[in-house]
C-alpha cells in the first residue's frame, strides 16, 4: 500500500512535498516523493489524502488511561488537595470500571493521532486493551506504599509478568513505577530500580511535581508529610531536592522522570546526565496549580524531552497537539520542529521504543497520523498551529486503519456507557 499526502513529515528527514509512505503489513518499506514510490511499487494500491499532512503516530509519553472515567469528576485544585480527592475517587472504581475506562482512554488517544503511550498500569488489562486498540507503548505497573519485601507478592497480585523482558516485543515494553518519593520509601525505590535493571525493563517516576513535594523533602513538613508517613516506609527528609534525593539513591539512573515542574537550576544537569528522559505535562501542571517546568533550561541541557497529557483526572483531553500548544505558551522559544520531535522521535526514545516508533523510516512500525492541515511552506508550523483531534483525517497503527475520514473504525460505545457509570460512582465518593 502507498499512503499519499500533500506533505509527508518523516521527522528523521526533511519534509517531502507530495510525498508517500510505502507499507507492507505492519512495517514501513519506503518514504519519499509519491512519483518515485509509484514507480518503485507500481502494483500497490494508493490511499490518497489531499489537503493533508502525514506524520508518524504521536507518542503520549505519560498517561493514566485507566483514569479516563474521572474526567471532570475531580476538580482543579492545588496538588495535595487534588491527590486526596483522586484517591477517594479511585477507591470507588472496581476492576471492570478501570478496564472500561482504559478502553475509552485508548480510543480517545487514538482519535487524536496518538499510537504510542507511556502508560501507568494497574494490572495486565492496560497492555492487553492497548494492544487490542492498536496502541503500542511502555507500560509501567504502579507500586507504592510497600516495604521492599512485599514487592514480589504485590507484583504477583497485579499479574506483572514473571519474565517481562522475554515477552515484550517491538510494540510493547514493560516496567515498574514506584510512583513518587512521598509514596515509596528509599528501600522500595532502590529495590524497584534493582529489579528493573536486572530484568532489562523500564522505570518511571513522578519527580518534583509540586511545591508540597519539595517542602517534604527539604524539611519533612507540609501537606504531603502525612502521606509520606503512611506510605513511604523508612522515609526521612533528606534536606535536599527530589532530583538530588533520587539521584543519591541511585534510582534516577535511566529512569523516566515525569513532570519535573519544581526544579532548581542545579537539578537540571543531574537530570541531563542521569535520567533517560523528562516528560512534560503542562496542562496537568496548570490543573493542579503547579508552576511551569523550566522548559527552556531543560531543552538547552541536552536531556531527551517528551510530552504527556497525564490522565483525564487532571486534563481536558488526550490531544497531544493541544499539549504542545500549551507548552509554547510556557516556552515560546521552542521551535515547531522541536515540539513535534518531542511528540514523536524523542517520545519514542524516552520510552525505549525508538527502533519501532517516532519516525517514518524503513523497518519502523506502520503507525501514521494524517491531519487535514494545509502544510503551506512549513508543515511543522502548520501542524503545530492547527493539528489535533478536530483535524484528524486518518490514523493507522500496526498497519491497520483505526481512524478514517475522522471517524473511528472500531467504536467504543460500550466503554463510553460503562465509564459514565464509573464516573457517577466516583463523583458520589468524593462528595
Amino acid at each position: 500500500m502507498l499512503v499519499r499526502a500533500d506533505w509527508v513529515v518523516p521527522v528523521a528527514a526533511p519534509p517531502v512535498r507530495d510525498g508517500a509512505v510505502a507499507l507492507r503489513g505492519n512495517l514501513i518499506c519506503a518514504v519519499g516523493p509519491f512519483d518515485r514510490l509509484a514507480e518503485e511499487y507500481p502494483a500497490e494500491p494508493v490511499t490518497h489524502h489531499p489537503g493533508c499532512v502525514l506524520m508518524p503516530g504521536l507518542v503520549n509519553a505519560h498517561t493514566h488511561l485507566a483514569l479516563t472515567a474521572l474526567h471532570e469528576v475531580v476538580p482543579s485544585a492545588p496538588f495535595p488537595e487534588w491527590l486526596a480527592l483522586v484517591v477517594r475517587a479511585m477507591r470507588a472504581l472496581g476492576p471492570d470500571d478501570l478496564a472500561a475506562s482504559t478502553v475509552l482512554g485508548a480510543h480517545r488517544a487514538m482519535a487524536s493521532g496518538t499510537t504510542v503511550v507511556g502508560e501507568i498500569a494497574y494490572g495486565p488489562e492496560s497492555p492487553a486493551i492497548a494492544a487490542d486498540t492498536g496502541l503500542g507503548g511502555a507500560f509501567f505497573w504502579e507500586v507504592l506504599g510497600l516495604a521492599p519485601e512485599e514487592l514480589p507478592d504485590r507484583l504477583a497480585e497485579l499479574e506483572y509478568p514473571a519474565d517481562p523482558a522475554r515477552i515484550q516485543g517491538r510494540r510493547q515494553r514493560y516496567g515498574l513505577s514506584p510512583h513518587a518519593p512521598y509514596t515509596s520509601g528509599p528501600d522500595l525505590l532502590r529495590e524497584v530500580r534493582r529489579r528493573t535493571r536486572a530484568e532489562g525493563t523500564g522505570l518511571a517516576l513522578h519527580v518534583a511535581e509540586s511545591p508540597a513535594e519539595t517542602e517534604l523533602l527539604r524539611a519533612g513538613t507540609g501537606p504531603l508529610a502525612e502521606v509520606a508517613a503512611r506510605s513511604a516506609h523508612g522515609f526521612a527528609a533528606p534536606g535536599t531536592t527530589p532530583v538530588r534525593y533520587l539521584s543519591d539513591l541511585g534510582v534516577l539512573d535511566g529512569a523516566l522522570a515525569v513532570h519535573c515542574a519544581e526544579l532548581l537550576p542545579v537539578d537540571i544537569p543531574v537530570l541531563a546526565s542521569r535520567a533517560a528522559a523528562v516528560v512534560l505535562c503542562p496542562r496537568s501542571n496548570a490543573y493542579l496549580h503547579v508552576g511551569p517546568a523550566p522548559v527552556k533550561r531543560l531543552a538547552a541541557s541536552g536531556v531527551t524531552l517528551a510530552l504527556g497529557t497525564d490522565s483525564l483526572a487532571s486534563n481536558a483531553d488526550l490531544d497531544l497537539f493541544a499539549e504542545a500548544r500549551a507548552l509554547t505558551r510556557v516556552a515560546p522559544s521552542l521551535s515547531a520542529e522541536r515540539l513535534i520531535r518531542m511528540m514523536t522521535a524523542e517520545g519514542a526514545r524516552a520510552l525505549g521504543l525508538e527502533s519501532s516508533f517516532g519516525t517514518l523510516e524503513p523497518g519502523r512500525q506502520a503507525d501514521l497520523a494524517v491531519y487535514r492541515v494545509d502544510g503551506g511552506e512549513d508543515p511543522y508550523a502548520a501542524l503545530l498551529e492547527r493539528a489535533g483531534r478536530s483535524t484528524v483525517e486518518a490514523v493507522m497503527a500496526a498497519g491497520l486503519w483505526r481512524v478514517l475520514g475522522g471517524q473511528a473504525t472500531f467504536p467504543s460505545r460500550f466503554a463510553e456507557t460503562a465509564a459514565r457509570h464509573a464516573a457517577l460512582r466516583a463523583t458520589l465518593a468524593i462528595q
